[in-house]
């Protein structure tokens, strides 16, 4: 970091190729959207280009990382309507979210039922779900990207899988009232 900070521009190409997976992963999975989450990591990388006089070495690079991706992804969700979700990220949250074996086999309809149940969560939850299960971020390391407590995103990660699961029920007697009509 210190070479990148002074300049060298091959220690910056390093950094780069160092975490664009992860940044990518992070946005991917938080935005749903491939394009979206490519544009966004490439701004996140410009960022940390512009904002290097800035950094601290006593903060892990990678928080700081996730930590620009996030607010940018945030920035961008709030100028765009909201990109479909893609049937694979849905399908992962949904085993991990939801047991047994009507977890494994999503239909079209269902994937677009939990694309629903998911775009119906509060940024917070989504993006905790998101980090916590999709990315396999620890407890810690969630709430150091967010900057709360440990406790905090933990509490948060309960309350998102719970709302998920409410959401996804609804949905499911909904349809169920329907079809018995």
């Amino acid at each position: 970091m210190a070479a990148t900070r002074a300049g060298r521009l091959a220690a910056f190409e390093t950094l780069v190729d160092r975490y664009q997976g992860l940044v990518f992963r992070f946005l991917f999975h938080f935005m749903g959207h491939r394009g979206d989450a490519e544009d966004i990591t490439q701004e996140t990388f410009l960022q940390l280009f512009r904002k290097l006089d800035r950094y601290d070495p006593a903060q892990s690079l990678k928080a700081w990382l996730l930590t620009m991706a996030r607010h940018l992804a945030i920035s961008h969700h709030r100028r765009q309507a909201p990109a479909p979700l893609d049937p694979a990220v849905i399908g992962e949250l949904v085993r991990d979210v939801v047991s047994g074996p009507e977890a494994e086999v999503l239909s079209r309809d269902e994937v677009r039922i939990v694309h629903e149940a998911l775009h119906q969560l509060p940024d917070e939850y989504r993006e905790v779900l998101v980090m916590r299960y999709l990315l396999d971020m620890p407890l810690q390391k969630v709430a150091e990207v967010l900057n709360i407590p440990e406790g905090t995103a933990k509490s948060r990660v309960f309350h998102a899988r719970g709302l998920l699961r409410d959401a996804l029920l609804r949905q499911e007697n909904r349809q169920a009232q329907m079809s018995g009509l």
